[in-house]
C-alpha cells in the first residue's frame, strides 16, 4: 500500500476518540475481506507498535482472519494477548482455536478461552482439548473442564474425572449438566445400604438443593431415597420441590413422612393443592400451611369446606389454630364440639382468649365467650379495661346494661375504654341494622365529651363495615362532624378520624359526602388522609370533584399551595377524574415565590399529568431561570422517571445551567451524563472552551477519559490552569489509575512525561509520589524508561514501589529490571513482581530464570518454591525435589508442601508429606490438612487418611485440635477408617475442646459400617466421666437433626451399653434415650427407670427437660404411660407431660383436669405436692371447700 495512505489512516485514528478507532478499524476489517489495500493497511499496522497492533487485531472482529489472530496470541503486549484470546472462539477455525487454547493453557488462561467457545458452542475445539488432557494424564485441568464439553464428551471422560473430581469440576457439572450430577449422587447413593460416605453427604447437602431448581424429577429421586433411609434431606431442597411441584410432594411425604417438615412449608403452594392433600396437611400440622385466615385468602373457594371438615376432624391437634373456620361449620352438634374444644385450648394461664379471636366466631358462640369473660373469669375481676372490651360482643341492650355504670365514669379512660366497646358493636353485626341509630344517637348525645373520648367514639365508628352506611345515616354523621369541627380542642387524630369517617359513608350518598368533604377540607385547611385517593372509588371522586375543585381554587386564591400540593398527591392518579385540577397546580407553581413548592407542583404534574407538564414546561423553565433556581432545574431532571428521556426544554435547560459554572453545574453535568448521554456528549468542547478548569468536575474528567479521549489532549502534560475552579498558579496532573489503552501513544507519553517529572521532584510529598509510581506502571502504551530508573531510587518507598509495580508494564518492560534486583537486597520485593512477568513466558525461560535466583531470602524463595509448584513442568517438580533435600526455613518448606499439590499423583510428593508429618514442626504437620483431597485417587486417598491419623497421634494438641475441628468438612473418604479410628481415639483426651471436636468429627464422618466402631469408641471413654460428658454434650441433638448412624449408636448405649450398667449414669442415660428412642418406647424406658430406682434427683430433673424437648403432640400418649407407672418418679413426669399438654393453645380440657386432680390425690408427695401448685383458670375448677 501506499505510504500517503497509511499516513491518512494513521492520522485519522490519532485525531478522534477510542470508540471511534474501534469503529473504524472494524469497518476497514469488513473491507480488508474483498480489498487488497484494505487489507495492506491492516498488515502494515500490525507490523507497527503494540498501539497499531491492538488497533489492528480490533479489525479481527469483522476480518475474522484465525492466523492472524493465532499469532497474536504469541505478542509481548498483554494488551494485544487479551484481545486476540477474546477473539480466537469468533475467527479461528477448529485447528487454530485448538492450537491457541493449548498456548492459553501453558499460561494459566485456559478457561476464559473455553468460556469464549461455549459461549459460541464451539464443543468440538473443548472435546478435542479434554481427549488432549486426558491422554497426557493432565489431571487437575481435565476434571475442572470437563463439564465444560458436549454431553457426548462428558459421558465418555465422565468416570476418569470421578476417579479425581475437584470442586470446581462439582460447581461446573451442577450448573453446566444438572442432569448428569444427579444420576451420579443416585448412582453413589444407590451404591450404599444406608447413609453414603461423608464426602458424598456433602455432595448431597449442596447438590440437592441446585437439582431442586433445574432437574426436579432428579432431586425427588434423591428426596425419597433419603426418605425412605430416614436421613434428613436439606430442608431448601424440600422447599424448593415444595414451591415446583406441591402434589407431587405431598404424595411423596404422606409415603414416607419424616419426623419433622419445616416451617410453613406449603404456604406459598396453597392454590396448587387438591382437597386430598389438604386434607392430609391439616391433620398432620395445619401450621404448615400458615395462619388460618391467610389460608382462607389465598386457597381457593371449593376448598374452604374441605379445609374446614379436615380441621374440625382433627381439632385436638391444633385447637386454637382454626378459629376462623368454626363459623364454617354447618352442622350444629359439629360446631358445639368443635367450639368446646376450641374455647379451653384458645384460652392462656388465665382462662382468657383474646378478642381478636372471639371476633371470628358465630354471633351466638361470641355472645357465650363474652359472658363467660365479663362473669366468669376470674383474672379480668380486677382488670375492668380487659373485661369490658369483651361487651361489644353482646346484643345492645345486654351490652349497654353490663356498661352503664362506667358510660358514666368521672375518669375519660374509663369513659373511653366502654363507649368504644359499645360503639363496636353494631359493627360486628352488620347484618342487624337495628342497632346503628341508638350508637349514633349515643354519640351525638356526647358533643361535650373531651377530645380523646370524642376521637375514640369516631374511631369506633370507622371499624363499621362501608355497607353499612344508609342515606338516612348522613344526617346523624353530619352533626357528628359538625361537632366535632366546633370543638376547640379538636386534635390531629381526632380530625383524621372524622375524615376518615366520612370517606367510609361516603358511598351512602355521594352527594352530600361531597359537600361535607369539601366543607370537612376547607375548615381544616389541610388534608388529613393522605391516602384519600385509595379509600374513594372513581364515581365517588367524579361525585366529589365540583366541591374539590371549588375549594382548590379557593386555596389557590389564598396563595395555600401547601394544601393545594396535599390534596393533589392524595388523589393520585384520580386527581384526572377532576377537571381543572391541574390548572389551579399550574397556576400556583407559577406564581409561587416558594422554590421547594414550585418544584414539588412540577414533579406531582410530570408524574401525574405528563401533558400538561410537558405544555407549561418551557414558561416555567423561563421563570425560574430569572429567578436563579437552578438548583430546582437540576432536582427536576433528576427525578425525572427512569427510561423515560428528558423532554427537550429541560435537556436545554440544564445546559444552560452547567455552563453557568455555578454551584449545581455539577450536578446538572451528572444528570446530562446518565439522563442525556448525547447531549452532554454534544456540550462538553463547548463547555471545555468556555472554562478549561471545568476538568476538574469528576464527571466530566472521567467521560473524557473513557469517551472523548481527543479532547484530553491539552491536559495530560500537566499543565497550568485557569478559570473558575483554578487558581493560575499550579500545574494540574489529573487522577486517572487505568484504562490507558484508550489513550493514544501521545497521550501516554504526555501524561507519562508529566508522572515522571513528579517522582523527579525531591521536595513532593511521599503518598503522591507513589501513586505516580503506580500510574506510571498503568500506562499502555508509554516508554517505561523513567520507571525502571526508580528501581534505583534514593527513596526507599518510592524503590519499593517500582519494583512492586513494575511487573505490570504492558510489555514486559520490567523484567530485565526485576531480574537484576533479585542479585540484591530488593530480591524480597522483586520476586512478587515477577509472578504476573512470569506468566506469558515459555516455561523452559522461566525455569532458566528461576534457577539463577538467590535462596538466601526467606521472601525470595518462599516465592520460588510457590512459582515452580505452579509450572506444568517435569523440571519444575525435580527442582522441587532438589530443594526438598536442603534445610530450608519453616516457612518455604511450608511453601513446598503447597507448591506439591498439583503434583499429587507422584510417588516422591507423598514421601515429602510423610517427612513433615513425622518431623519436630507440628505446624508442618499440621499442613497436610490443607491437602486438596478432592482430587485424589483412591489408592492417594488411603494414603492421605494414613497421615492425617499420624498427625492426630501427634503429641502437640493444637495441632490435633485444629485438624480435628476441619476434619468434619475435609473430603477425604477413608476406605479404611483409618483416620476416622483416629478421630475416636482422641475423645480420650484430657483437653475438652479436643473432645468436642473429635465428637464432632465422629458425628459427622462415621457411616453405617462404622456404628458398632462408634459405640466401641464411648464405651472406652466412659470412665473418664469428664470427657464422656463432653462428648455427650456434642453427640447428642434433637431427635430429628440427628443422622440415622449417630442415633443408631446412641441406641446401643442405652439397651445395652455401659449407660445401663452404672445409676451413676442416669441422668445420660435420660438424655440418650429420648433422642434415641420413640416417645412410647421412652416412656417405657422412663417407667423402667423409675422402678429401678434410676429417677434421682438429677436424673428426673434430666428427665424433664428430655420430655420438654419432645412434640408436644406425643405428651398425652408418654403421659398416660407413664401415670399408671409404679414408681413416684415416674408418675412426677407424668405430671409434667400433663402441665405441657394443657400450654397454649392446647388448654385444661375436662380429662386433663380429671388428671390433674388424680395427681394432686397422689399418694407420693413427690407427685401431689408438685400437682397442688399446678393452676388452671380458677373459674375452671372447684374452689376447695372450708374447713
Amino acid at each position: 500500500m501506499s505510504e500517503p495512505a497509511l499516513s491518512t489512516l494513521r492520522s485519522e485514528l490519532n485525531s478522534t476518540f477510542h470508540d471511534a478507532r474501534v469503529r473504524q478499524m472494524v469497518a476497514l476489517g469488513r473491507k480488508a475481506r474483498t480489498d487488497p489495500a484494505a487489507q495492506a493497511q491492516l498488515d502494515a499496522l500490525s507490523r507497527g507498535d503494540a498501539f497499531e497492533r491492538r488497533l489492528a487485531l480490533a479489525a479481527q472482529f469483522t476480518r475474522r482472519d484465525g492466523a492472524a489472530v493465532l499469532n497474536a496470541t504469541a505478542d509481548e503486549s498483554f494488551r494485544v494477548r487479551a484481545l486476540a484470546f477474546e477473539l480466537v472462539s469468533l475467527a479461528c477455525d477448529d485447528a487454530q482455536a485448538l492450537e491457541a487454547l493449548r498456548m492459553a493453557h501453558g499460561m494459566r488462561r485456559e478457561q476464559a478461552v473455553i468460556h469464549q467457545l461455549r459461549k459460541r458452542k464451539r464443543h468440538a475445539v473443548i472435546d478435542a482439548f479434554l481427549d488432549g488432557l486426558a491422554e497426557r494424564g493432565e489431571h487437575v485441568t481435565f476434571a475442572d473442564t470437563l463439564p465444560l464439553g458436549s454431553e457426548a464428551s462428558l459421558r465418555r471422560h465422565l468416570a476418569r474425572a470421578l476417579e479425581r473430581p475437584s470442586y470446581r469440576f462439582w460447581a461446573r457439572l451442577a450448573r453446566h449438566a444438572p442432569d448428569v450430577l444427579g444420576e451420579v449422587l443416585l448412582e453413589q447413593l444407590r451404591a450404599v445400604a444406608g447413609e453414603p460416605d461423608p464426602v458424598t453427604r456433602q455432595h448431597l447437602g449442596w447438590g440437592l438443593a441446585w437439582l431442586a431448581e433445574r432437574t426436579p424429577d432428579m432431586a425427588e429421586t434423591l428426596l425419597a431415597l433419603l426418605l425412605e433411609r430416614g436421613i434428613p434431606p436439606d430442608e431448601h431442597a424440600v422447599r424448593t420441590l415444595v414451591k415446583h411441584r406441591p402434589m407431587r410432594m405431598v404424595a411423596l411425604l404422606r409415603q414416607r413422612s419424616p419426623a419433622f417438615l419445616p416451617h410453613l412449608l406449603f404456604a406459598k403452594s396453597l392454590a396448587s393443592l387438591d382437597a386430598e392433600s389438604l386434607t392430609w396437611i391439616v391433620q398432620r400440622d395445619p401450621t404448615l400451611l400458615g395462619r388460618a385466615e391467610d389460608v382462607l385468602k389465598e386457597l381457593p373457594e371449593p376448598l374452604h369446606a374441605t379445609l374446614t371438615e379436615a380441621w374440625a376432624a382433627s381439632v385436638e391437634r391444633a385447637p386454637a389454630w382454626g378459629t376462623p373456620l368454626i363459623a364454617r361449620i354447618a352442622d350444629p352438634a359439629l360446631r358445639e364440639s368443635v367450639y368446646a374444644r376450641w374455647t379451653v385450648g384458645a384460652r392462656n394461664r388465665d382462662g382468657v382468649i383474646a378478642p381478636e379471636y372471639v371476633r371470628h366466631l358465630p354471633v351466638e358462640l361470641r355472645e357465650r365467650e363474652a359472658r363467660r369473660h365479663l362473669d366468669e373469669v376470674v383474672a379480668l375481676g380486677t382488670r375492668a379495661e380487659a373485661r369490658f372490651s369483651y361487651a361489644r360482643f353482646l346484643p345492645w341492650d345486654e351490652a349497654l346494661g353490663a356498661l352503664r355504670g362506667t358510660l358514666g365514669h368521672p375518669d375519660a379512660a374509663m369513659r373511653g375504654v366502654a363507649l368504644s366497646a359499645l360503639l363496636a358493636l353494631p359493627g360486628l353485626r352488620p347484618d342487624e341494622p337495628a342497632w346503628v341509630a341508638p350508637a349514633l344517637a349515643l354519640v351525638l348525645a356526647r358533643k361535650n365529651e373531651q377530645d380523646p373520648v370524642r376521637g375514640l367514639m369516631l374511631q369506633a365508628l370507622t371499624e363499621w363495615p362501608r355497607r353499612m352506611w344508609r342515606a338516612e345515616h348522613t344526617e346523624a354523621l353530619g352533626r357528628m362532624l359538625r361537632d366535632a369541627l366546633d370543638a376547640a380542642d379538636l386534635s390531629m387524630g381526632t380530625a383524621q378520624s372524622a375524615e376518615r369517617l366520612l370517606v367510609r359513608a361516603f358511598s351512602a350518598d355521594p352527594a352530600w359526602g361531597a359537600q361535607w368533604l369539601g366543607t370537612f377540607l376547607k375548615e381544616r385547611g389541610r388534608i388529613q388522609d393522605g391516602g384519600l385517593g385509595h379509600r374513594l372509588t372513581d364515581d365517588e371522586v367524579r361525585r366529589a370533584a365540583p366541591y374539590l375543585l371549588a375549594l382548590a381554587k379557593s386555596w389557590a386564591e389564598r396563595e395555600r399551595g401547601g394544601p393545594l400540593l396535599q390534596l393533589a398527591a392524595s388523589l393520585g392518579k384520580r386527581a384526572a377524574l377532576v377537571p381543572g385540577l391541574s390548572d389551579w397546580l399550574v397556576s400556583v407553581r407559577d406564581t409561587a415565590p416558594d422554590n421547594r413548592l414550585a418544584l414539588a407542583l412540577s414533579a406531582w404534574l410530570s408524574r401525574e399529568d405528563r401533558p400538561r407538564f410537558e405544555s407549561t414546561l418551557a414558561a416555567t423553565l423561563r421563570r425560574w431561570r430569572d429567578r436563579g433556581w437552578d438548583e430546582e432545574v437540576v432536582a427536576l431532571a433528576a427525578a425525572e422517571k427512569d427510561g423515560l428521556p428528558l423532554h427537550r426544554e429541560l435537556v436545554e435547560e440544564l445546559e444552560r445551567v452547567a455552563l453557568r459554572l455555578g454551584k449545581p453545574s455539577g450536578n446538572a453535568l451528572w444528570v446530562l451524563r446518565h439522563r442525556a448521554v448525547k447531549d452532554f456528549d454534544r456540550m462538553l468542547p463547548a463547555l471545555l472552551k468556555r472554562d478549561e478548569s471545568a476538568i476538574a468536575i469528576p464527571v466530566v474528567r472521567e467521560f473524557l477519559h473513557r469517551r472523548r479521549q481527543d479532547l484530553l489532549g491539552p491536559y495530560l502534560n500537566a499543565p497550568v490552569i485557569t478559570g473558575q475552579f483554578a487558581t493560575g498558579v499550579t500545574h494540574w496532573l489529573l487522577p486517572f489509575d487505568s484504562g490507558f489503552f484508550r489513550w493514544t501513544v501521545e497521550q501516554n507519553r504526555a501524561y507519562s512525561r508529566a508522572l515522571s517529572k513528579l517522582c523527579a521532584d525531591m521536595e513532593r510529598d511521599t503518598p503522591s509520589v507513589l501513586v505516580a509510581v503506580t500510574r506510571m506502571a498503568a500506562l499502555d502504551w508509554a516508554p517505561m524508561d523513567s520507571l525502571l530508573a526508580l528501581a534505583n531510587d534514593k527513596r526507599p518507598a518510592v524503590q519499593e514501589r517500582a519494583l512492586r509495580v513494575m511487573a505490570r508494564c504492558d510489555q514486559g518492560q520490567g523484567v530485565p529490571t526485576l531480574l537484576g534486583a533479585l542479585e540484591d537486597s530488593r530480591a524480597r520485593i522483586a520476586i512478587y513482581g515477577l509472578r504476573r512477568a512470569f506468566n506469558g513466558m515459555p516455561v523452559a525461560r522461566v525455569l532458566s530464570l528461576l534457577a539463577e535466583v538467590p535462596l538466601t531470602k526467606v521472601t525470595v524463595a518462599k516465592e520460588v518454591v510457590r512459582l515452580l509448584g505452579e509450572l506444568r513442568s517435569d523440571a519444575g517438580y525435580e527442582r522441587l525435589l532438589e530443594l526438598d533435600a536442603k534445610p530450608l526455613h519453616r516457612d518455604v518448606r511450608i511453601a513446598l508442601l503447597r507448591a506439591l499439590w498439583d503434583h499429587l499423583d507422584r510417588e516422591p510428593t507423598w514421601a515429602v508429606f510423610e517427612r513433615a508429618v513425622t518431623g519436630e514442626d507440628a505446624i508442618m504437620a499440621a499442613r497436610v490438612g490443607d491437602i486438596p483431597a478432592d482430587r485424589l485417587t483412591e489408592a492417594l486417598d488411603a494414603r492421605l487418611s494414613a497421615l492425617l491419623a499420624k498427625v492426630l497421634a501427634r503429641p502437640e494438641p493444637d495441632a490435633r485440635i485444629d485438624l480435628l475441628r476441619r476434619a468434619a468438612w475435609l473430603s477425604v473418604k477413608d476406605r479404611e477408617r483409618v483416620f476416622l479410628s483416629a478421630c475416636g481415639a482422641r475423645l480420650a483426651s484430657p483437653h475438652d475442646d479436643e473432645v468436642r471436636a473429635a465428637m464432632g468429627a465422629l458425628v459427622y464422618r462415621a457411616d453405617e459400617r462404622d456404628v458398632a466402631l462408634f459405640e466401641r469408641m464411648l464405651e472406652a471413654v466412659a470412665r473418664d466421666r469428664r470427657a464422656l460428658s463432653v462428648a455427650m454434650d456434642a453427640l447428642l441433638q434433637p431427635q430429628w437433626q440427628m443422622r440415622p448412624v449417630p442415633r443408631q449408636a446412641v441406641y446401643g448405649l442405652v439397651t445395652g451399653g455401659p449407660l445401663t450398667k452404672d445409676p451413676c449414669l442416669a441422668t445420660l442415660r435420660v438424655r440418650c434415650a429420648a433422642v434415641a428412642l420413640s416417645p412410647p418406647a421412652f416412656a417405657l424406658h422412663l417407667d423402667a427407670m423409675g422402678q429401678e430406682g434410676w429417677l434421682y434427683a438429677d436424673a428426673l430433673m434430666a428427665a424433664q427437660v428430655a420430655v420438654s424437648n419432645l412434640p408436644v403432640e406425643t405428651m398425652e400418649d408418654i403421659g398416660r404411660r407413664l401415670a399408671r407407672s409404679s414408681s413416684p418418679e415416674a408418675r412426677r413426669l407424668a405430671l409434667h407431660c400433663l402441665v405441657r399438654d394443657a400450654g397454649d393453645g392446647r388448654g385444661w380440657t375436662e380429662d386433663r383436669l380429671v388428671a390433674l386432680a388424680a395427681f394432686q390425690r397422689d399418694a407420693s408427695p413427690l407427685v401431689a405436692g408438685a400437682a397442688q401448685f399446678v393452676f388452671p383458670p380458677r373459674e375452671m375448677v372447684e374452689a376447695p371447700e372450708e374447713a
